[in-house]
């Protein structure tokens, strides 16, 4: 009888795909790109990738962005972030109608979180958070060994939190969550180095001028690393992690985490309060693997 679990990470333009044992080692994985503009086209898709990859699973656990009720066996989606032609769609159900195979439905941020926690930078942590930082910024908190919830699932949706009033050109969410997502990141070096805002420059292009030590893209830099401390410093208070993961794309790039400690540094020096801990931040160990183990983590918990 079949014992591992397929897992697949949905995103806007790609889907990645991973085969997970009990033991939540990550045996296999692979990614491919899809261009889907509605839930069935997606369902399609995915059951695919199913066949082709994950034909002797006992069952399928996804990561998708949203909220996400486990309790719910439908698997439905809530929101759907980017793919908003989730919303309100029975995804579980949908997809387990299509592939044959149970089918459990994870929001990507806990997802992630939950496979730091099992694998990664996590490990050990009593209390973690990670921030998955994306078009928005996804994550998730874990409190000895179990996701945070909340009363309404909603808990670890960080691209809705603010620092600034939500009035005028703050009122979408592209704007609320815009200030620490990589397009932020972006619009932050681009403006110091005079420039105007230019979707085709990617993290590569932005990291080249950082690491050449290019001084205005440096500046931009450290602007945005203070934006994200911001956050980082307000979830010390309210949750008091002793780790802080930061993950997504841009995690990967140690000039960033160095910018994060420097502004971290710098706001704890200001702070006339000697029982405010300093916050740990730590890049992510697993990248968007993390998800897949999460995704099954989340699973084998139900």
């Amino acid at each position: 009888m079949p014992s591992n679990c397929f897992a697949l990470d949905v995103g806007l333009h790609h889907v990645l795909w991973g085969m997970v044992s009990p033991a939540l080692e990550l045996l296999e994985e692979g990614t491919v790109e899809v261009s889907c503009s509605s839930a069935s086209e997606l369902v399609d898709e995915l059951a695919a990738l199913v066949r082709s990859h994950g034909q002797d699973a006992r069952c399928v656990c996804v990561s998708v962005p949203g909220t996400v009720d486990v309790s719910d066996c439908q698997g439905m989606v809530i929101g759907g972030g980017r793919l908003a032609y989730l919303d309100g769609v029975d995804l579980g159900a949908e997809l387990s109608f299509a592939c044959g195979l149970p089918v459990a439905i994870e929001n990507n941020g806990k997802a992630y979180a939950l496979g730091e926690h099992a694998a990664g930078a996590l490990r050990g942590s009593r209390v973690g958070v990670v921030l998955a930082i994306g078009s928005g910024i996804g994550g998730g908190i874990v409190v000895d060994g179990r996701v945070l919830r909340g009363a309404h699932s909603f808990a670890g949706e960080f691209s809705f939190v603010r620092h600034t009033p939500i009035l005028g050109e703050y009122r979408s969410l592209d704007a609320m969550s815009g200030l620490c997502s990589w397009q932020g990141l972006r619009r932050s070096i681009l403006a110091a180095k005079g420039l105007e805002d230019d979707d085709t420059i990617d993290g590569v292009r932005l990291f080249e001028w950082v690491n050449a030590g290019d001084v205005a893209a440096l500046r931009g830099l450290h602007h945005y690393a203070k934006d994200l401390c911001t956050w980082i410093f307000n979830l010390q208070c309210i949750v008091d992690p002793d780790t802080v993961v930061l993950g997504g794309g841009i995690s990967v790039q140690p000039a960033l985490l160095e910018a994060v400690h420097i502004s971290m540094r710098s706001m704890m020096a200001d702070l006339q309060m000697s029982q405010m801990p300093k916050p740990n931040i730590v890049l992510s160990e697993l990248g968007a693997s993390a998800k897949l183990i999460g995704a099954v983590a989340s699973a084998m918990a139900r």
